[in-house]
């Protein structure tokens, strides 16, 4: 299972108002933060306690900011991913591990972007050399995007994007059934998400 991250880019607003005009700036402005206050955070893309069936997060999630943060586990290719995920406009990755586990939400420059990230990351580790031949890979009802895969006895993964943003969820288990738990977090991920103004909407 590879486990890697994402960063976010908060941009402060000035308002400047001539003197006949504060009073409706000032209104605009309690309007505008109200509703950047009511935006979802890019850690609500992350799994939640209990979400991924019988695993518990182990620890504070962590944000990776640059390309290189995210790749700096000892990656192969790290130069070449580093240079992909610029160019699709990366912005940051937030990652948390569970118990038998790991989740990970990355911001993109746009949802094309997120979109060709994913087929990158499928390509590379649901059909690539690592994979075993006894591979097998599933979808899940609800989630149009999701793409998962099993390696059997092993671990199970699922992929899927929201806007700009590609998330992953993945365990170890060594079950017959291991894909289970990463199929009820992604439903639990995309009910809480889907179409919410947020970092990664479109």
């Amino acid at each position: 299972m590879n486990a890697r991250g994402v960063w976010a880019v908060l941009v402060g607003g000035a308002v400047v108002c001539g003197a006949a005009a504060c009073g409706s700036s000032h209104s605009s402005t309690s309007s505008s933060t109200q509703s950047a206050a009511a935006k979802l955070p890019l850690s609500a893309y992350l799994v939640r306690a209990d979400e991924e069936t019988g695993m518990q997060r182990t620890g504070a999630p962590t944000a990776d900011m640059t390309p290189a943060q995210w790749t700096a586990g000892g990656v192969p290719d790290a130069a070449a991913e580093n240079t992909r995920l610029a160019k699709e406009g990366f912005r940051e990755v937030i990652s948390v591990q569970t118990s038998q586990g790991v989740s990970w939400a990355m911001q993109l420059g746009s949802a094309s972007a997120a979109a060709r990230e994913k087929a990158v990351e499928l390509k590379e580790f649901s059909s690539g050399s690592q994979a075993p031949p006894d591979t097998t890979h599933f979808t899940i009802s609800g989630i149009p995007s999701a793409q998962g895969w099993v390696f059997p006895n092993a671990d199970a993964n699922v992929l899927f994007t929201e806007g700009s943003c590609l998330m992953l969820i993945g365990d170890d288990l060594t079950t017959n059934d291991n894909k289970l738990p990463v199929v009820a977090a992604a439903h639990a991920i995309w009910a809480r998400t889907h179409g919410k103004a947020g970092p990664c909407a479109s």
